[in-house]
């Protein structure tokens, strides 16, 4: 078994594939379907991409989920290799999602919800300064911004969550 970190759980959703023997494809569907014989049974089809097996603390995720016209992105945090400023994490973060969404069939354009976790509510102002130079300002979509006393690992100051339509 192939052992995955959180790192290289967040590297795939770089596009970054940590090794030829691992466990993921990068992008794996998976036709969902409840039995059609059950009293209000429906079928649905969903598409994931990024499927990460669980490994020590890593929870078993998708890094997308994709039902019929509607993209649903885990929470997207920086490189806890590559830490920096909030401004410099919430580009890495950005860029995650950009990468994600293409891989989904969509774009930043079609962004319907973020949600968005800062360590330090402090750091506000320089977040949004590179959210808002990242967000297409004809298509913005809504937005929370709450405080998080800590997110999964220390040094760690933003993570973002969306759902964007196809």
């Amino acid at each position: 078994m192939v052992e995955i970190t959180r790192r290289d759980a967040l590297n795939i959703s770089a596009g970054v594939v940590v090794g030829s023997s691992a466990p993921w494809s990068g992008i794996a569907s998976a036709a969902n379907s409840s039995d059609p014989n059950k009293p209000g049974a429906s079928t649905m089809e969903i598409q994931r991409i990024g499927i990460i097996e669980a490994a020590g603390d890593i929870p078993i995720i998708s890094l997308a989920s994709i039902h019929g016209n509607i993209v649903y992105l885990c929470g997207i945090t920086a490189d806890p290799a590559r830490l920096g400023d909030v401004k410099d994490q919430t580009g890495q973060v950005l860029d995650r999602i950009d990468r994600l969404l293409s891989k989904a069939g969509t774009d930043k354009s079609k962004l319907l919800s973020a949600q968005v976790w800062l360590t330090d509510m402090a750091l506000f102002a320089d977040h949004n300064s590179a959210w808002n130079a990242w967000v297409d300002p004809g298509n913005p979509p809504v937005r929370m911004c709450v405080h998080s006393a800590q997110l999964w690992r220390p040094g760690l100051l933003v993570e973002i969550m969306v759902t964007a339509a196809r």
